[in-house]
């Protein structure tokens, strides 16, 4: 069978599009806070969660007791709840005698469990009958006559459609093929995608994932003894477009419904689907480039799997077509129903070994017999609970006497609005939450003016708007005459970095960014010594960790210095890390290579290459000691490899060889060794985006001290303060790093900018654009370890000569800020220790937990987060926001365009927005849309974890990053964004940003707006404005700001 092009490319883009819905994953080494839900970004926000439950079987808000206990604990405004449920009351009917608003309260605040259940063969006079005392009869109301129609579609609903078949012959018939495929499928996915931490790699992977996999399943013993006749399916098409047709018409799926069937294929390994999603879309992924592969190879693998192992089980007489499936419906519906609620776990316990029973006889008139009993005991059951809910509610409101005397269609009515109002109610909890959250921050907004300085301050530090900052940022104001700025963590300049001694480039920018300009990290001093063989040992730690053998051999195979790693990380971290770094190579001082190669640079860079090429080619090939290839040798075999040369008889007697060999020397050259003009041409293209030109390193600085409003009044130092974690033993630690900086440090980012913003002829440049940069003003880069709160400051020796005496100065009041910002969170990670009272104690424990290999929760991270908050500092400087928001500095009145404030909401808002909503959806399900706990988690493929040694990748983050002993610690909630410009001015920019403005009026962010102007916060919500008086303003202060500017 040979699939037409077109029908394989219908195939395709139908896999792509099925594949919307799962967000990409990028690998852990740089893990990309993420969306669950980005693919449904297009939809509201309760539509969304309810697809997004659907799609990934998961909870999309908590438990109605969690949402009881913040209503407790005060952290949800009650007057908001019972606004939302009047709102909602008004579109009911009203029922005589029942006060709905009430009973709903009630049912929020006094019943723990949902009042209405998943009812299939009751109605509203089934439950009136019960809640009478009567009892129940086979004449009552529903006739069994009516119940096979009833029956037959609830099954062709349940198990037919686009849900995968394999699932559906699972519930029909106790089989378990859904877990083998799985296992199967995360086995291959193990064997191709690794990236060398497997011993045995899968053979002639550079064919394709499909490719790849084919030739070894159609070679595999285990699926020849299992009598999965996956060649046989196999052999029909070696395209993956091919097989997918193939099964999806041998299973007889309606062509309408494939899109949604390979929806809910790639949703079931959601992990490994996104992880190759991201693969095949990452152009420069080394390993992506070396071993292709994408989605529809994983559709076609499962698809091979899942019709081979339905074929087996077909052996038994099981359906598994749909055409099959249905015939049983109609034929056997007795015997089909019976069997679904005994293997999909609905069976009444009562009838569990009688259904069983008669199952087991296959006599039909048996099975009639026991389903006419089941159903009518069913539906006494189901209406006895439903009465039972309905009478405990009633009993919470204090009105049993009027549910009882409800007619049938005033019950059926009651019914209706409870179940409408159940399936809304997460959402009523949800804003309940919010509604809090949003009267917290404005009631401690101080709407200022600018301070008035009469000298400038001693420093100005620039922090990434990450939200541990904000503590750090409020205790260095704290103790000295520090201001502070919130600016994204990569400054503004979007950056590929190759570090010294590395041969890959990090991008260091968000993830929605391509870099176009290349850092290179050059050494500022020749080494001092070989480090080959200190790098050694720590490699060889690194690699025994990471091997399957590891919990036999490690010990044994590193002797007694990997023991003491153990013994040192676990009893004394502290004192043994300091022991252990000198065995570690310490990095000498580089250089970052900003500025652009000349043509003749480059030219000059490209020769050397290859005269270095060209003499490890002739000591290879020809057995040359390196004394003996004279630069002549060198000459005429570069000119022979990159011309078109015919003649190689003067390079001939410079080898001393004949000119049969000195061809083939020359050849090998150009296609081994890349010694030809189209690879030279290719090489001095990439050196082309090594650096910035002047006028984009101006640009660079100037947006990044406009964008947070420095543009006059600059102190002696700035400090440009980018962020990383620090910690031991932790797949996860990148997801403590900098979102904005791609998941990694944010220290080269702070460097590429204080070396752009200390060069004289940026400086001279933009003071031509209204920037003025005194002389005597010098950037340091720095990085604010989150994890022990400390503050690290770079490049030191660059600095002028007239600045050390107030190094001293500046190294204490980082100092002081970081022992006190350690005393203040300290109490949130040792919740049931005593926190101590000395700043210094504190530091050192926070110190020690970041060198522990056993510590599974060194920071809480961006546990918390709640806002965002664009604006002066002014605003919120004199309140404690307790770590939990983004806060980035804007100044409107600098910004006419609006450019700014667009730049700000593309970027760093909806990075902002990805980190709030994984946290939200780690938090309201962390098994599902979270990664579960690390005690569990083995690293896969050095890319990402699992649980146990075979499971999905697991995406989102652990529960000891949202989760207090099994209670959620982040409160999961939307980000609240609040900007502090005009009201028109803050939706001009909002409706220029496409993205935005959705995720606006989808309700995935929360907007507030202050306006200076007019001293009002504006709020959207449900698609309106509504204003009300901003708090705390000093019209008098604001009138002569205004008359100021």
């Amino acid at each position: 069978m040979s699939l037409a092009l077109g029908e394989k490319l219908k195939i395709r883009s139908m896999v792509y599009v099925a594949a919307e819905p799962v967000p990409f994953f990028w690998p852990m080494r740089a893990f990309i806070h993420h969306n669950p839900l980005h693919g449904l970004e297009h939809l509201p926000f309760a539509e969304a969660v309810a697809k997004g439950s659907e799609i990934f079987h998961g909870d999309s808000f908590l438990h109605r007791r969690r949402y009881q206990g913040y209503l407790a604990q005060g952290k949800i405004d009650q007057e908001k709840l019972k606004l939302i449920i009047a709102a909602f009351a008004d579109t009911r009917p009203s029922i005589p005698g029942v006060d709905l608003e009430h009973w709903l309260f009630s049912l929020m605040t006094k019943t723990e469990n949902p009042v209405m259940l998943a009812g299939t063969l009751t109605d509203a006079n089934d439950v009136r009958t019960v809640l009478s005392g009567a009892t129940l009869s086979n004449g009552d109301e529903i006739k069994n006559d009516t119940v096979p129609d009833q029956l037959r579609d609830q099954l062709r609903k349940q198990l037919l459609g686009d849900r995968p078949v394999y699932e559906s012959v699972d519930a029909l018939y106790g089989t378990e093929i859904s877990a083998d495929l799985d296992e199967l499928m995360v086995k291959g996915c193990l064997d191709f995608f690794d990236e060398g931490q497997s011993v045995w790699p899968m053979p002639e992977r550079e064919r394709g994932f499909f490719s790849a996999w084919r030739h070894v399943a159609r070679r595999n013993v285990r699926f020849f003894l299992r009598r999965l006749h996956i060649k046989e399916i196999l052999d029909l098409d070696d395209s993956p477009e091919g097989i997918i047709s193939h099964v999806m018409r041998t299973l007889e799926i309606p062509h309408e419904c494939w899109a949604g069937y390979f929806t809910r294929e790639l949703a079931r390994l959601h992990g490994w689907a996104g992880f190759i999603r991201w693969r095949s879309n990452a152009k420069h992924y080394h390993w992506s480039n070396k071993y292709p592969g994408d989605l529809v190879d994983f559709v076609a693998i499962r698809m091979t799997l899942a019709l081979a192992l339905l074929q087996e089980q077909g052996k038994h007489n099981i359906a598994y077509t749909h055409s099959a499936m249905s015939s049983a419906m109609d034929t056997h519906l007795e015997q089909t129903y019976l069997s679904h609620e005994m293997h999909s776990g609905q069976v009444l316990p009562a009838m569990a070994h009688k259904v069983e029973m008669a199952l087991a006889t296959q006599s039909e008139q048996k099975i009639a017999r026991v389903f006419n009993e089941y159903i009518e005991l069913k539906r006494q059951h189901e209406a006895t609970d439903q009465a039972e809910c309905l009478r405990h509610l009633a009993q919470c409101v204090g009105k049993v006497e009027t549910l009882e005397q409800l007619s049938g269609e005033q019950l059926s009515a009651l019914l209706e609005s409870l179940r409408a109002f159940e399936k809304q109610e997460g959402m009523c909890w949800l804003r309940g939450m919010e509604e809090h959250a949003i009267t917290c921050l404005t009631d401690n907004i101080k709407l200022e003016p600018d301070i008035q300085r009469e000298k400038r301050p001693f420093v100005q530090s620039l922090f990434c708007i990450d939200t541990r900052s904000e503590r750090i940022r409020r205790n260095l104001e704290s103790v000295g005459d520090y201001q502070t700025f919130g600016i994204a963590g990569f400054f503004g300049v979007p950056v590929s970095f190759m570090e010294l001694g590395k041969g890959s480039e990090v991008h260091l920018c968000p993830v929605i960014l391509t870099p176009k300009n290349v850092v290179l990290e050059v050494t500022s001093t020749p080494p001092l010594e070989d480090t080959a063989a200190l790098s050694t040992l720590a490699k060889a730690l690194h690699d025994l960790k990471e091997s399957i053998l590891t919990p036999f051999v490690t010990v044994e195979a590193v002797g007694l210095l990997f023991g003491l790693d153990m013994i040192g990380k676990t009893l004394a971290p502290r004192a043994y890390n300091t022991w252990r770094k000198r065995f570690d190579h310490t990095k000498p001082p580089t250089l970052l290579l900003l500025d652009k190669l000349t043509l003749e640079q480059a030219d000059s860079v490209v020769r050397t290459v290859q005269r270095t090429v060209i003499i490890k080619a002739v000591e290879q090939e020809l057995d040359f000691k390196p004394e003996n290839i004279t630069d002549d040798i060198i000459r005429e075999l570069r000119e022979g490899a990159l011309g078109d040369c015919l003649d190689f008889t003067e390079i001939s007697e410079l080898l001393g060889i004949d000119g049969s060999r000195t061809k083939m020397l020359v050849q090998r050259l150009r296609d081994v060794y890349q010694i030809n003009k189209s690879f030279a041409d290719s090489q001095l293209e990439k050196l082309g985006r090594i650096g910035f030109t002047l006028d984009e390193q101006v640009n660079f600085v100037a947006q990044a001290l406009s964008a947070i409003g420095l543009i006059k009044g600059f102190s002696r130092f700035i400090l440009l303060v980018g962020h990383g974690s620090s910690s031991e033993n932790n797949p996860y630690e990148s997801a403590l790093d900098c979102g904005a900086c791609g998941g990694n440090h944010g220290i080269v980012s702070a460097r590429v900018l204080a070396q752009m913003g200390n060069k004289p002829k940026v400086r001279q440049r933009l003071r031509q654009e209204g920037i003025d940069i005194p002389d005597d003003v010098w950037f340091i880069p720095a990085q604010h370890n989150t994890t022990t709160d400390e503050i690290q400051l770079f490049d030191l020796d660059k600095i002028p000569p007239s600045h050390l005496f107030y190094l001293g100065r500046l190294r204490n009041g980082l100092t002081s800020a970081s022992h006190l910002c350690a005393q203040e969170r300290l109490p949130s990670l040792q919740q049931h220790e005593p926190a101590p009272v000395d700043a210094i104690e504190a530091y050192r424990k926070v110190q020690r937990n970041s060198m522990d290999w056993s510590q599974v929760r060194p920071e809480w991270g961006l546990s918390g987060n709640a806002y965002f908050i664009i604006g002066r500092r002014e605003l919120t400087q004199k309140s404690s926001l307790d770590g939990r928001a983004f806060l980035h500095s804007y100044n409107y009145r600098i910004d006419p365009k609006c450019r700014l404030l667009e730049n700000i909401i593309t970027g760093p808002l909806v990075v902002a927005q990805w980190i709030n909503m994984e946290h939200y959806f780690s938090t309201v399900d962390n098994e599902r849309f979270g990664s579960g706990s690390k005690a569990y988690h083995n690293v896969a493929g050095r890319f990402g974890v699992m649980t146990g040694n075979l499971s999905d990748l697991r995406t989102g983050l652990p529960s000891q990053t949202v989760l207090d002993q099994g209670l959620p610690y982040h409160q999961p909630i939307r980000l609240i964004t609040v900007i502090e410009a005009p009201l028109a001015h803050v939706q001009c920019a909002i409706d220029a940003v496409v993205t935005v403005k959705h995720l606006v009026r989808n309700g995935w962010i929360r907007l507030l707006v202050i306006d200076p102007e007019t001293a009002e916060i504006h709020t959207y919500d449900n698609d309106e404005w509504s204003s009300q008086p901003c708090p705390t303003v000093n019209e008098q202060t604001l009138l002569e700001e205004s008359n100021v500017s």
